[in-house]
């Protein structure tokens, strides 16, 4: 048989719900030369039924049994994969019908990225307040080089959006499985091998949010566990040999500091752009105004869990030539 253009790695696990309406949405693809691979992740509803009559139905969807957890169920469906492209999709969202199509010409355009991910739209209106600011905030992260400096600030791509380089995910292992979330781990692990991630700067996937989402219902997903990764891949970014200033006293900075600590940092001084705070210390470390700015001291992080701030500073560091990974890194 010939190679389709793209393999879509759809996992899923009692999503009668909503995966014939995500089925359908890849079925109204312009791009039709797709596979997709459906892996059931042990489902005991309707859904494997579901899966298995549109297998009947369009010979171009395949069922796989998984059943050893998500991170095993993308690996199964990753290994079955015949394209050098795999399409991630999840069982309760909905691809817009040029997704593929576009997705795979700004990777035959590029090919120095690894992964194209895409501007989402956020249903029912009814999410959350955070998520809101969240997707606001993923969408305004699109170049290649913006995504990787804002790597340790959020996780810059959202799962179900992402085409990627078979050979890509090859060499860095496929997905692991860890206390935290799998995207994340593997966006880090891909940043930190030299490749680059970017987006199509277009809404080609509708990210439902709800209360039965799998990031809301499991502890690996929660914002300790996001922290967690991205302490256990920091000294890949800046080494522990190396003098780390924090830009902000607030609780994000002193969270970063009491973990740079713990793994034998030295921190140089905390910087905080509000002036009731300048005067005072943290640790025993003064904090101080934010001038003058020396990137020859130390390596600077912009520790604070609010946009506009970080953006204020990114903004002062760019005025005077700084670069992100080089001088400075944000964080959150």
């Amino acid at each position: 048989m010939t190679a389709p253009d793209i393999s879509v790695v759809l996992p899923f696990r009692d999503a009668a719900a909503t995966l014939l309406e995500a089925l359908e949405s890849l079925r109204q693809q312009t791009h039709a030369d797709f596979e997709c691979l459906l892996v059931d992740d042990g489902s005991i509803d309707e859904s494997p039924a579901i899966a298995a009559d549109c297998a009947v139905r369009d010979r171009r969807f395949r069922v796989l049994r998984g059943g050893q957890g998500l991170v095993e169920a993308l690996n199964l469906g990753i290994a079955a994969a015949r394209s050098p492209f795999i399409a991630r999709m999840d069982a309760d969202d909905l691809c817009h019908p040029e997704r593929f199509a576009r997705q795979r010409k700004a990777l035959l355009a590029d090919r120095t990225l690894s992964a194209v991910g895409c501007l989402v739209d956020c249903y029912p209106d009814a999410a959350g307040e955070g998520m809101r600011r969240y997707v606001d905030w993923l969408n305004s992260v699109v170049t290649p080089e913006a995504i990787r400096a804002a790597i340790f600030v959020e996780s810059p791509l959202a799962h179900p959006s992402v085409m990627l380089r078979a050979d890509a995910l090859q060499a860095i292992g496929g997905y692991r499985t860890t206390d935290g979330p799998e995207d994340y781990d593997l966006w880090l692990r891909l940043v930190l091998a030299g490749h680059r991630l970017g987006k199509v700067p277009h809404a080609l996937l509708r990210w439902r949010d709800g209360a039965r989402r799998l990031s809301r219902r499991d502890p690996r997903y929660h914002a300790a566990q996001f922290f967690a990764t991205k302490l256990a891949h920091f000294p890949g970014a800046v080494a522990p040999t190396r003098a780390v200033e924090i830009w902000g006293a607030g609780p994000t900075g002193r969270a970063w500091a009491r973990a740079l600590r713990s793994r034998g940092y030295t921190l140089r001084r905390f910087v905080d752009i509000a002036p009731r705070r300048w005067g005072r210390s943290l640790f025993g470390i003064p904090i101080e105004p934010p001038e003058p700015i020396n990137p020859a001291a130390a390596f600077a992080l912009i520790a604070v869990g609010s946009r506009a701030p970080r953006d204020w500073i990114e903004a002062r560091f760019a005025e005077r030539g700084l670069s992100p990974w080089q001088h400075y890194l944000a964080v959150a």
